[in-house]
């Protein structure tokens, strides 16, 4: 295939033809004295009245040319670009066979834009010997290696580049590292910083930026506050992006106190807060459910100058909903439609969320027409709000009516939250033959099961003492790789109290196994616990739980829950 391309190439680079030209004006000529005579035949045999047509023809007359000779010179263009590029025997006359041809460029002369060819696809018509031989070492060339996904070229001319000496470009070296971080292989991207300096090259803000944000989408926000410390101590000035990131890898944890003091050593760094570092803070407050906090932290915004985006508004609303607080999020809506924001779809789902926390599935099923009406299309989120909304209510014709209004007539393909949320429905209900019904379809529609839809599905076989079921889908959960949760949990001590008899020898062992793997005993859990063993041996257990754990010896416990 390579050899057929470098046969276009070698043809391409052949002069034209010398008639090509004048055989195009011959023929434009031939069409414009057709039309004028045309025009004039029309002239003589239509009526005065017929001055339409006569205007259209001869506007055919002025256009035909113009149009074939914008389309002969198109056709040259790139056949010119071609005849641009060296030719085969450029190595016979001295110069290196190794040339300084960016690929992007190649493209954009070569390639019209109504061919839908792109970099990538050319690169797979090029052998990756014959590649090599096209792109030069150089830092243009190292970036359009990594942009193509061909990381490994990318390092060889990196590399090659290091050898000569012939860069001191930080560019090139952040988009290696850049990939490395991309794909989670950070070894990689730490070796490659440790050669830029090897090489007498100073990380610039970008470097440090990369990793900084690599550590944040790991969730180690120690790590990005580590590589913030390192930077400035290196003498590299921390920026917006710096300080935002590390900021927004404490408030994605729900660190507010912390986070909080990033922003205010952003200031005394004399880097100004943009909107995205108040996104942050909000959005923190919004986990904590603290409703006062973000509100605070969007006043703060506004009183800075910065303008509040729909993410800003939606954070605040969010608020709103963890809180219940469905008049609060309604009144937010309306300051972002005054604000001049059109509210999108996950804010229309945060408001639908607080009125199904606040138990209203009316006003849930309203702000969800309402949303329509505005001309916000739904998706599996705000149909799962809507009907966990129902679901909460126990109305469950209206969580299915949604449900066949979601497929059918919105489009919109059911997600594993949605199916949870009819599962749940079903539970409220006491309809364990249309949970399972539901379960089923939801397996042959391809969708996984989660530990909460298990946890549904388990709920009405507990209530009902149903425990060999129960069991049986904790069997299933566990096969398909999926651990144990609180709620699960609470279920399965629920099946065993519920049950005639009790199986307080069950509720003991399991209990034991949960803490054994790092469950936490809550309220919910302690509750169901007491009632498959009894008040008094479930006082003592816990005691003897609780006390195994300030002394950290689990294992105990785990020996004693196989006796």
């Amino acid at each position: 295939m390579s050899s057929k391309l470098d046969n276009c190439f070698e043809d391409a680079r052949k002069p034209a033809q010398k008639n090509t030209l004048s055989f195009d004006r011959t023929t434009m000529s031939i069409l414009t004295g057709g039309l004028c005579i045309l025009t004039f035949v029309a002239d003589s045999l239509l009526s005065e009245s017929s001055f339409l047509v006569e205007a259209v023809i001869v506007s055919l007359c002025m256009a035909v040319p113009l149009c074939l000779r914008m389309a002969s010179r198109g056709s040259c263009k790139a056949t010119d670009a071609l005849a641009s590029l060296p030719s085969a025997d450029t190595k016979q006359r001295g110069v290196p066979r190794t040339v300084a041809l960016d690929p992007t460029s190649l493209v954009k002369q070569v390639l019209p834009r109504s061919q839908s060819l792109t970099l990538s696809k050319l690169s797979r018509h090029v052998a990756p010997s014959d590649r090599r031989l096209k792109t030069s070492s150089s830092p243009r060339s190292v970036m359009s290696c990594v942009r193509l996904g061909d990381l490994e070229c990318a390092e060889q001319l990196l590399a090659e580049l290091i050898e000569t000496e012939s860069t001191a470009d930080p560019a090139p070296f952040n988009s290696v590292i850049h990939a490395h971080c991309a794909k989670g292989n950070l070894p990689a991207a730490l070796g490659w910083i440790e050669r830029m300096r090897a090489g007498g090259i100073l990380p610039n803000a970008v470097s440090y930026n990369t990793f900084i944000d690599a550590a944040a989408k790991a969730d180690d926000a120690e790590a990005a506050e580590s590589w913030l410390r390192k930077m400035v101590e290196e003498g590299v000035e921390a920026n917006e992006i710096s300080f935002s990131t590390v900021l927004h890898a404490r408030a994605k944890r729900g660190e507010i106190r912390l986070a909080e003091g990033w922003l205010q050593k952003m200031r005394d760094a004399g880097v100004e807060p943009n909107i995205v570092s108040y996104n942050s803070l909000i959005y923190a407050c919004a986990r904590q459910a603290d409703l006062a906090g973000a509100e605070h932290w969007l006043s703060e915004a506004e009183r800075q100058g910065l303008k509040p985006r729909v993410a800003t508004f939606t954070a605040v609303m969010d608020a709103c909903a963890k809180r219940g607080d469905c008049r609060a999020a309604e009144r937010w809506l309306q300051r972002m439609i005054e604000a001049g924001i059109q509210p999108n779809v996950v804010s229309f789902s945060a408001l639908i969320d607080s009125c199904a926390k606040a138990g209203d599935c009316a006003r849930a099923k309203h702000w969800h027409r309402r949303m329509q009406d505005l001309g916000v299309h739904p998706n599996a989120h705000s149909f799962s709000a809507v009907i966990n909304a129902c679901a909460k209510k126990g109305d469950l014709p209206a969580a299915f009516e949604l449900f066949e209004q979601m497929e059918s007539t919105a489009g919109v393909v059911a997600d594993v939250v949605v199916y949870s949320g009819l599962l749940d429905a079903c539970a409220k209900a006491g309809q364990l033959e249309r949970a399972k019904a539901v379960f089923k379809s939801m397996k042959a529609n391809g969708v996984r099961p989660n530990v909460v839809v298990y946890a549904s599905l388990a709920r009405p076989y507990a209530h009902n003492g149903d425990w060999p079921e129960v069991e049986r889908l904790a069997g299933e959960m566990e096969a398909a790789g999926l651990a144990m949760n609180d709620y699960f949990l609470y279920a399965q001590l629920l099946s065993y109290a519920s049950a005639k008899p009790r199986q307080p020898q069950r509720a003991e062992q399991l209990l034991r196994r949960a803490w054994a793997q790092g469950l936490e005993v809550n309220k919910f859990v302690a509750t169901a616990f007491g009632r498959a063993v009894g008040r008094v041996r479930s006082q003592e257990i816990l005691e003897e739980l609780r006390c195994a754990s300030s002394v950290g010896s689990r294992r105990a416990v785990v020996m004693k829950c196989h006796r």
